[in-house]
């Protein structure tokens, strides 16, 4: 899965999906035991009291199901994905033959022998069942959807394609239309009884996801949890076999800081109100539960990212900095240090270039991203966000100090820009309640801020070090804009598909901008120079598993002038979780 960072567009968090690759979840540092929140009945609650790990291959993970005896996994050891399976207890494990090329799985069969999968093709994704033994695939009729399941007697299949939820038999046949959500629909799972079926919809212009319920015949569709404080990032869940539990995954935010953690949460028939069954340090998601309801399997997830720069020379990437897990990382103008964010507390840092002399400079309430030295390297100014708040700009002295917000005003900014002489500060602005999004500059002497002409609708700017110019994309991401203070007017640069321009930056003598294409073929650097509308390639690069981030995957230019990347070293494992569900 990809995700760009473009300004104002780039604020579309990833969000911890069953049906997406599990990364970038947050685990903290320390223990955390989330409180919680249930209803006024009493009585005994779900709970875990036990947890062992059954997985130590490193590889990337998602999609996780479960027969009690054999764990289906879906891996990402390099760039396709494969299914695993996990013998139990012993955790032997192998990977399922196939004769696709990337596949994914979705369900097993009531009686175990067959699993449900999606494969790409032609850019849809083919529903198959793959033998758990011998046999071979078969295709599930002509019908093609993003994710499916079974009923528990096997006898029909749910299938969900974009916003809408659609039934047939268990051959794919007679297929018809069943409900139309308002956002992708995906993890779709009959009830035991096979008369509800419950879902996840995911919004991205809000960042957020939600559980909903409809009858088998489409009727009384309606979203569940609608007083539950985390119900925009409820996802993914099952039902245990008798019925009585409905498990699925939450994340929420850990008290005084800014880190989020997935946990697995249980609601019953008999109580409306979830029972958060995990609560840190580790974050928790795919969960699969036993027939016997008294274990479950997930997938837990502890991330560490390392900086790396590609050596063209080599050929391969090299750590900026051994030991660091930072993401956004700059050097100060005269090479001597460094500013990153810090994986994963989300605080910022100063250092110098080799590592060494580090300072912590804003608290782990704050979470920091996209820091900018000043000229004179001794302020840097940042995108700040607070629990429950929107990005906005700080500035804090390189030798510490208390950060400062740099427009107390309603609204979000990002992505903040020096002009040369560091006595202005452009950044992109987003006020719904007012202009909308537009380019501003805020000037330090005069304290007057100026909205740069017709910006309306334009973000993530870019200023040319010479001053001349400012990069930006137009409202759909499709076109690189130009502004030339100098003639006061914007032109179009380069018309491009959208989230084809990632990270954007000038080089030094302000003759060309540079981007990272993670959307035309191969994933590469790009370039395009002032005065044509036609990039070129500025250097291909091998395979790398980059890390998403909040922001989408980071690029920067090192002080020797190559291109810096963060490798995502995240590791997760499959884990048991003894049950006890009263």
């Amino acid at each position: 899965m990809r995700n760009e960072h473009q300004g104002f567009s780039g604020l579309k968090v990833r969000l911890f999906l069953a049906a997406a690759t599990i990364v970038g979840m947050v685990v903290l540092a320390g223990t955390y035991q989330g409180n919680m929140v249930r209803g006024a009945a009493s009585g005994p609650m779900p709970r875990v009291t036990a947890i062992t790990q059954i997985t130590h291959d490193g590889y990337r993970k998602t999609n996780l199901l479960a027969d009690d005896s054999q764990l289906y996994v879906t891996e990402l050891p390099a760039e396709d994905r494969v299914i695993a399976k996990v013998s139990l207890p012993g955790s032997d494990r192998s990977v399922m033959a196939s004769p696709f090329a990337s596949l994914q799985a979705l369900d097993l069969s009531p009686d175990h022998s067959r699993l449900l999968v999606s494969t790409s093709k032609n850019g849809e994704s083919e529903l198959w069942t793959l033998p758990v033994a011998a046999g071979s695939p078969q295709r599930v009729g002509d019908i093609n959807g993003r994710d499916a399941s079974w009923s528990a007697d096997g006898k029909l299949l749910v299938f969900a394609e974009g916003p809408k939820i659609y039934l047939s038999d268990a051959a794919g046949v007679q297929a018809h239309e069943l409900f139309t959500a308002g956002g992708s629909v995906f993890a779709p799972r009959f009830s035991p009884d096979g008369q509800r079926i419950r879902f996840t919809v995911s919004d991205t212009e809000h960042n957020a996801t939600s559980l909903w319920e409809v009858g088998r015949d489409g009727s009384h569709a309606h979203a569940l949890l609608s007083d539950w404080p985390y119900k925009s990032s409820a996802c993914c869940g099952n039902w245990t076999a008798d019925g009585n539990y409905y498990i699925f995954q939450a994340s929420q935010t850990v008290p005084n800081t800014n880190l989020v953690v997935t946990s697995i949460w249980a609601v019953s028939n008999t109580d409306p109100a979830p029972v958060q069954i995990t609560g840190g340090p580790m974050s928790f998601g795919s969960a699969s539960v036993a027939h016997d309801s008294k274990k479950l399997w997930a997938i837990g997830v502890q991330p560490t990212v390392e900086v790396v720069k590609y050596a063209a020379n080599k050929k391969k990437f090299v750590p900026v900095v051994a030991g660091l897990s930072a993401t956004d990382l700059e050097f100060s103008a005269d090479g001597k240090w460094i500013t990153y964010v810090a994986i994963p507390e989300g605080t910022l840092w100063r250092s110098r270039a080799d590592g060494s002399d580090r300072l912590q400079l804003t608290p782990v309430s704050e979470r920091a991203a996209l820091p900018h030295w000043s000229p004179d390297g001794k302020q840097i100014a940042y995108a700040s966000m607070n629990q429950g708040a929107s990005w906005k700009l700080s500035l804090v002295a390189a030798n510490g100090g208390d950060p400062q917000e740099v427009l107390p005003e309603s609204g979000s900014q990002i992505d903040a820009n020096w002009s040369g002489d560091g006595q202005r500060l452009m950044f992109g602005d987003f006020n719904k309640d007012k202009a909308g999004l537009n380019i501003r500059v805020l000037d330090f002497k005069t304290k007057k801020i100026q909205t740069v002409p017709g910006s309306a609708g334009l973000f993530s700017p870019r200023w040319s070090p010479d001053g001349r110019y400012i990069a930006a994309l137009s409202p759909d991401g499709t076109a690189l804009m130009l502004f030339d203070f100098q003639t006061q007017t914007w032109a179009t640069w380069l018309k491009e598909p959208a989230g084809t321009v990632s990270y954007p930056s000038w080089s030094g003598d302000s003759k060309y901008l540079y981007f990272d294409d993670l959307v035309n073929d191969a994933e590469a650097v790009r370039r395009v120079k002032v005065g044509n509308s036609e990039p070129e390639q500025v250097v291909v690069l091998p395979s790398l598993e980059r890390y998403p981030g909040a922001l989408g995957p980071w690029i920067g230019r090192a002080a020797d002038g190559s291109w810096m990347f963060v490798r995502d070293r995240s590791t997760q494992e499959v884990y048991q979780l003894t049950l006890e569900l009263p």
